[in-house]
């Protein structure tokens, strides 16, 4: 049986676990086992005295495996979680059954030049809106910023995150695409704007083992706004292993 192996979910950037505990529940009547952490930096977790890079968050899902004696999960990744998850995947594959990813943005769904203007950009900003006189204009600069790069993640994200934001995002996954070799399933909703389904799509290719399945109606946040379907989903996905 699929479901006796343990359920991760690694929940997306600027959420924790609690946003998922309508998933959470779902599963767990399905008979699985289901384990849904903070990840460093949100929730009810520590605040980092420095910056992170996704070799960091690796490593802190290495240990709460170890912690919780969990042998082989069921890797569910949302957004940023899944990020984690397809790292984690290509270079600690012991650890894991099965990999699920949804909203993930495995090929950065913004162009590396406009990421490039976005820093450029905040860092002048920065300088410029130190001035005490140009304090108070600062927040809508950084709106009008965030929005030019289509990065709300940008917008919503801590001070003493931003610096780890940039390192995650910086890094190039689809080498890591390329080096899953075990069943994948890609969940996505058919109105993600954050990461479109043309970006799933183009992961799909990339992985060796996989399956899309697109859920109408809804959108980047599907682990919670449609529970049951994303549920049915894993549950026909893994029946099928």
């Amino acid at each position: 049986m699929i479901n006796k192996y343990p359920i991760l979910i690694l929940h997306g950037w600027n959420l924790d676990a609690v946003k998922y505990r309508p998933l959470q529940i779902e599963l767990e009547e399905k008979g699985y086992q289901v384990y849904v952490c903070d990840l460093p930096g949100f929730g009810s977790s520590n605040i980092s005295e420095k910056s992170l890079f996704l070799s960091d968050y690796i490593d802190f899902v290495e240990r709460y495996i170890s912690k919780h004696k969990l042998n082989k999960v069921i890797l569910i990744g949302h957004s940023f979680g899944g990020r984690i998850g397809i790292k984690l995947a290509a270079k600690k594959p012991k650890y894991l059954a099965a990999l699920i990813l949804t909203g993930t943005p495995g090929i950065n769904p913004v162009p590396k030049f406009k990421i490039l203007f976005f820093h450029f950009l905040a860092k002048v900003g920065k300088a410029v809106f130190f001035l005490p006189v140009l304090a108070n204009a600062r927040g809508l600069f950084r709106k009008f910023l965030y929005k030019l790069a289509d990065a709300g993640d940008y917008y919503n994200t801590k001070d003493y995150m931003l610096e780890t934001f940039q390192n995650t995002v910086k890094e190039s996954l689809i080498p890591y695409l390329k080096q899953i070799y075990f069943p994948t399933l890609l969940i996505w909703g058919r109105q993600d704007k954050m990461v479109p389904v043309e970006i799933a799509e183009k992961m799909n290719k990339l992985l060796d083992n996989s399956r899309l399945v697109v859920v109408n109606n809804s959108r980047h946040g599907l682990p919670w706004t449609h529970p049951q379907e994303f549920t049915n989903e894993v549950e026909k996905f893994l029946n099928n292993l």
